[in-house]
């Protein structure tokens, strides 16, 4: 007869079966998830290269700027990028780049999900993440020609120099809202190079886009909490920080509320920050009154079926 377990071996083979399964699922869920084929390395349709060409691609430009100076509407959003895109066709613009993968989010983020719209919400998420790797590859491409060596993304993007941060940036963003749009399994396969970018900018330029790598890090570490290494902890510490230095851009209170607030079960918490979202002064930096904005409609939305969460 076989001599009964102790209870530390009891324990020890029921944890080591247990982050076996746990390694295994992560494995199978990653292998399952979809999968897109970048842009970063994708050429610009060449167009004759005439002064008419350039000045045509130039006015569209300001046509679609001043569009986007009132994207409060959705219809000039709508606009601007139209505009844009029919300005970046054959020429690799960086910058352009940038404003259409901002649009693209602006559109997806600020209207289609407030309105509840998955299919263009999802639409517009995915053309802003192929707009930012368009950038990252005029911008960094050292970035580029490792990954195509086949580097793994999280070692590929420390070559990213600093002038391509916003690349970096608007990539991610989009990236993980692409992700999440595709279920757990994606934003499990996705989760390891957003993250690492994210580091990336945090460390180059931390202050990027009202100190995005922490409001970032604020929303991540609370969704990942519990499922994969995440700390409720250092996602208070990165909320804060980033209301500490950037209080104007009212996006971070409503992020706090909705993964924070809302994960540990704090009806005062996320109820107290959702209010002040909507009593805030959306124009205390002009710079960013529409994506305030629609922020305090996002906030509006989360208080009406605050009932639904707690």
């Amino acid at each position: 007869m076989l001599a009964p377990m102790g209870a530390g071996e009891v324990s020890m083979t029921m944890l080591s079966r247990g982050a076996l399964l746990a390694l295994l699922s992560s494995s199978l869920l990653t292998a399952c998830g979809t999968t897109r084929e970048a842009k970063w390395d994708e050429k610009p349709t060449q167009t004759e290269a005439t002064a008419d060409n350039t000045d045509a691609a130039n006015s569209l430009v300001e046509e679609g700027d001043a569009a986007w100076a009132q994207r409060i509407d959705q219809s000039q959003l709508e606009t601007a990028i139209a505009k844009w895109e029919e300005a970046a066709k054959g020429t690799a613009n960086a910058e352009l780049y940038l404003k259409l993968s901002r649009g693209h989010y602006f559109l997806a983020d600020g209207f289609y999900a407030v309105a509840g719209d998955a299919e263009k919400r999802d639409a517009h998420y995915t053309a802003g993440l192929d707009w930012a790797e368009k950038a990252l590859g005029v911008t960094a491409p050292e970035f580029v020609a490792a990954s195509k060596e086949g580097m793994k993304h999280e070692e590929a993007i420390l070559k990213a120099p600093v002038e391509a941060v916003p690349a970096m940036y608007w990539y991610a963003t989009n990236l993980g809202k692409w992700a999440a749009s595709k279920g757990f399994a994606t934003k499990l396969k996705y989760k390891d190079s957003i993250k690492s970018t994210m580091l990336h900018v945090q460390s180059l330029d931390d202050k990027y886009f009202y100190s995005s790598p922490y409001r970032y890090f604020g929303a991540f570490e609370a969704a990942t909490a519990g499922i994969a290494g995440g700390s409720l902890e250092k996602s208070e510490e990165n909320f804060k920080t980033a209301v500490e230095k950037n209080p104007e851009y009212l996006g971070t209170k409503v992020l706090w509320a909705d993964y924070l607030a809302k994960k540990q079960n704090n009806r005062e918490l996320y109820e107290k920050l959702l209010k002040e979202v909507v009593e805030a002064d959306p124009a205390v930096d002009p710079a960013i009154e529409p994506e305030n904005k629609r922020e305090q409609e996002k906030a509006k939305k989360l208080l009406a079926n605050i009932d639904d969460v707690f």
